[in-house]
């Protein structure tokens, strides 16, 4: 999909699905190359960091009456959740690139990266499909497990606050990741392995 056009917040399909721009009208600023794939940015992508620290706000406003340690709590989360879609993103990369099939294009949004894939899919095999679909959550997982092995090493403080925000939100993305609804890489995880196994209780009953 190529989308050139900018359309601010106006209404469309993708509000549904976490995306605060129409991915089909939104304009990619080119950003540079990552491994070698090209990564873009939408022009809203300044607003990331406002609706992060707005949703870590509502979050942590019962945790604390101290409203400094509430806005500290969200920032550690902001920061948390920042790192933890770079973490994503370089999963989903990196499983294209062990599959043999990396997307095309890596655009960062306010809200949510967006894996690009040029062409026809149709003819892309399955375990490429997977293999690029797991790679994301997966590596959040991995992160997640490592971070917490290493948490009882820190003592308190905020290196201490912002391993635990990672570990919680790699956990949450990596775990989340796999629920099959549409936009989420749970939808292609579970279509393709579901497609294999009918493709295999096809094959063992004729």
């Amino acid at each position: 999909m190529q989308k050139n056009t900018p359309r601010g917040l106006s209404l469309h399909k993708y509000l549904l699905y976490g995306w605060l721009e129409n991915l089909d009208t939104v304009r990619h600023i080119p950003l540079g190359k990552f491994w070698g794939i090209p990564v873009s940015i939408t022009p809203l992508l300044w607003l990331s960091p406002f609706v992060f620290l707005t949703l870590g706000i509502l979050q942590n406003w019962r945790a604390s009456e101290n409203a400094s340690h509430v806005f500290y709590l969200a920032c550690v989360y902001l920061i948390g959740v920042e790192i933890t879609t770079l973490f994503h993103q370089f999963g989903h990369i990196l499983g294209g690139k062990l599959v043999g099939s990396p997307m095309n294009e890596l655009l960062l949004t306010a809200t949510r990266g967006v894996n690009l894939y040029h062409g026809d899919q149709t003819s892309v095999p399955s375990y490429a499909h997977l293999g690029r679909a797991l790679g994301g959550p997966v590596f959040n997982l991995l992160v997640a497990g490592v971070i917490y092995l290493t948490l009882s090493f820190h003592e308190r403080g905020f290196v201490f606050d912002l391993l635990t925000s990672l570990a919680a939100t790699n956990l949450f993305f990596g775990a989340g990741s796999f629920l099959p609804l549409p936009s989420v890489d749970g939808w292609i995880i579970w279509r393709e392995v579901l497609r294999n196994v009918r493709a295999t209780f096809v094959q063992r009953t004729t």
